[in-house]
C-alpha cells in the first residue's frame, strides 16, 4: 500500500495526467457529433449499432493513443530525472515497484477510458437517438474498449521502462499509429506476406474494438483472435521493460 500510495501521488502531483486526457476526450465528443450527423443520412445502412458507433470507435482510438503516451512519459520520466533510484534503494526490490508502477499506469488509463467511453455515448444518444442504440453489440465495444485502452497503457509504460526516457517511447508510441505500422505492412507485402497486419497491434487493436464486426477483413484478425494478439502484445512489451529495468545501473 506504501508503494501503491507512493506511485499515485507520483501521477497527480504532475499536471501531464489530466492535461493527456483532455484531447481524447474533447475528440471523442465531436468525434460522435460528427458521427451523428452523418448517421441521419445514412440510416439505411445495415451495420451493427448504427453508423453513429463510428464515433465511438475513433473516440477509442484516440483514447489509446493518448493513454499510451501517458504511460511512456509515467515510465520514462523517473529515468530522467532520477526519482526511480530513490524508489529502488527504499523497497525491498525492484519487482515491486515496477509492478505497482504498471497497475497505477493501467488503473488511470482505464480512467481514461471511461472518461470517453461516457462522453461519446452521451452525445451519440443526445443527438442520434434515432439511429444508435446502447443494445448489446455496443455494451461489448465499451468492455472490448477498455480492455484496448488499458493494454496500450501498458504497452506505453513496457516501452517508457525499455527506452528509460520518456521522450523517445512517446515518440515511438505516436509515429507507430499513422506510419510505423503501415510501413511495416508494406516490407511484409513486399517480402511475400500480404496480410501481415493480422498480427500488428493497431491493426489487432481495431479488430478487438468492433467486437467481431471486422471478421471478413482479410487483413485483420478474427474475434476472439485479435484480443490475444493485442494481450501479447502488451504483455511482450511490458516485460521487455520490466527486464531492461531490473538489469539498469540505477546509482549514478
Amino acid at each position: 500500500m506504501t508503494l501503491l500510495t507512493a506511485e499515485l501521488r507520483k501521477v497527480t502531483t504532475l499536471k501531464f495526467w489530466w492535461l493527456l486526457a483532455l484531447p481524447p476526450i474533447v475528440v471523442g465528443i465531436f468525434a460522435s457529433a460528427i458521427s451523428s450527423a452523418i448517421s441521419e443520412s445514412v440510416s439505411d445502412l445495415d451495420i451493427e449499432g448504427g453508423f453513429a458507433i463510428f464515433g465511438l470507435y475513433a473516440a477509442l482510438g484516440v483514447a489509446m493513443v493518448f493513454a499510451a503516451v501517458f504511460a511512456a512519459v509515467n515510465g520514462g520520466t523517473e529515468f530522467r530525472h532520477d526519482t526511480i533510484t530513490t524508489s529502488f534503494l527504499t523497497s525491498r526490490g525492484r519487482d515491486r515497484v515496477i509492478l505497482t508502477k504498471i497497475l497505477v499506469t493501467a488503473l488511470f488509463a482505464l480512467g481514461y477510458g471511461l472518461a470517453v467511453e461516457i462522453g461519446s455515448i452521451v452525445c451519440l444518444l443526445l443527438f442520434s437517438p434515432a439511429t444508435f442504440t446502447l443494445n448489446a453489440h455496443v455494451i461489448g465495444v465499451v468492455v472490448a474498449g477498455l480492455f484496448a485502452v488499458v493494454a496500450w497503457a501498458v504497452i506505453g509504460i513496457g516501452l517508457g521502462l525499455l527506452f528509460g526516457s520518456p521522450t523517445w517511447s512517446a515518440i515511438v508510441v505516436v509515429a507507430w499509429f499513422p506510419m510505423g505500422e503501415t510501413m511495416l505492412v508494406s516490407i511484409l507485402a513486399g517480402l511475400g506476406i500480404p496480410n501481415g497486419s493480422v498480427l500488428t497491434p493497431a491493426a489487432s487493436s481495431l479488430a478487438t474494438v468492433t467486437v467481431g464486426d471486422t471478421d471478413d477483413a482479410p487483413f485483420l484478425m478474427s474475434w476472439p483472435w485479435a484480443p490475444v494478439v493485442l494481450a501479447l502484445w502488451a504483455i511482450g512489451l511490458a516485460a521487455a521493460g520490466w527486464w531492461r529495468t531490473r538489469q539498469r545501473d540505477i546509482v549514478q
